[in-house]
């Protein structure tokens, strides 16, 4: 998949003006090639009759001589030696003036401002998706995980080589640097995202994304990597609803490796083998399922899913609910389900 680059208008410009330049160079290359030689056949007293009639004359045998198909005929001498000067110069020259145009409509120019053009068309469709900022070891991995929820993915990465490898992954690619400016993020169309996750390695930048994307879409769900403990403060203030510090996880993670081996061999295996997967439910999305009970839904029935938690309003989890649980559109429900399980699917 070609890649989505950010340039400063200056350079866009410029290859806006050599692209023109290189056009006008071979449109005026061509005509004067057949103008003068129309014109020299028309002094040298070739032809009779009305001046029109006679420069028509005049370009068929231009063409003729510069495509090398026809055969002029009944010649003197000085419409041979112009004849022949127009094919030695003039057949050069429309062969250089059209390996131009061929240039032109074949060259990587005109291919690179063709697959811009489709790109950004590409980038206008897109609605509730996720933008990853940064393609490291941790923005990789985490694209893998989204990829298997179905969701539309945009990676910004300014690492030309890295961001070719997330091409080359299939996902949707904007060269550039997001710490620069708020354009990376327009162009990734932000203000229809559905959430964001910045995973660069330095705290000042995932401060600085989570800003600028809190500012362009105040409903975005953000989601930042911090590199130091202390900078989860920070991250929060600016705009990151989660943080996630990779040496406090990794803590925990040692951790429950010697105290409760089988619990992460348990999520373990979740992960591994992609044949079930922990999904939330917002039930705002399933209106008719208010008031209704737990042991009335479709989940345990026909979907061989397991209700973990239900999550209030207020933010609270009641782990491993009653099935006589009363809903509320208001709630959303922590899920164990197979990895296909349809998540847009009626819950009753």
């Amino acid at each position: 998949m070609p890649r989505y680059t950010i340039q400063p208008e200056r350079i866009i410009k410029d290859q806006h003006h050599r692209l023109r330049r290189k056009f006008i160079l071979a449109t005026s290359i061509l005509l004067s090639v057949v103008i003068v030689s129309t014109i020299g056949f028309v002094l040298t007293g070739r032809y009779e009759g009305h001046l029109k009639n006679q420069i028509i004359e005049g370009l068929w045998d231009t063409l003729n001589l510069v495509s090398t198909v026809g055969n002029l005929e009944e010649l003197t001498i000085g419409q041979k030696i112009w004849g022949m000067i127009v094919i030695t110069i003039g057949l050069g020259a429309v062969l250089y003036g059209f390996s131009i145009m061929q240039g032109l409509i074949h060259g990587k120019d005109m291919y690179r401002q063709w697959e811009q053009r489709k790109m950004k068309q590409a980038l206008e469709t897109f609605k509730n998706h996720i933008v990853i900022c940064g393609y490291g070891h941790v923005g990789r991995r985490t694209a893998e995980e989204l990829i298997k929820s179905k969701l539309d993915i945009v990676v910004i990465e300014s690492n030309p080589e890295i961001a070719q490898e997330a091409s080359d992954d299939g996902f949707l690619v904007i060269e550039a640097d997001v710490t620069c400016s708020d354009k990376p993020l327009q162009h990734a169309k932000i203000n229809k995202a559905l959430g964001l996750i910045s995973t660069m390695p330095e705290d000042s930048s995932n401060v600085f994304v989570c800003m600028v994307a809190r500012e362009l879409n105040n409903n975005l769900r953000i989601i930042s990597r911090g590199e130091h403990e202390n900078s989860r403060q920070w991250l929060e203030r600016a705009g990151a609803n989660d943080v996630v510090v990779p040496g406090e996880s990794a803590a925990n993670l040692l951790a429950s490796l010697l105290t409760s081996p089988h619990l992460h061999e348990f999520f373990t295996q979740i992960a591994c083998r992609g044949e079930h997967t922990m999904i939330e439910v917002n039930l705002g999305a399933h209106p008719e399922v208010e008031g209704k009970t737990l042991d009335e839904l479709a989940i345990h029935k026909h979907r061989s899913g397991v209700v973990m938690s239900v999550r209030s309003l207020n933010g609270e989890h009641q782990f491993n609910p009653p099935s006589d649980k009363i809903l509320s559109i208001e709630d959303a429900l922590l899920l164990l389900v197979p990895s296909d399980y349809d998540r847009n699917a009626p819950l009753i």
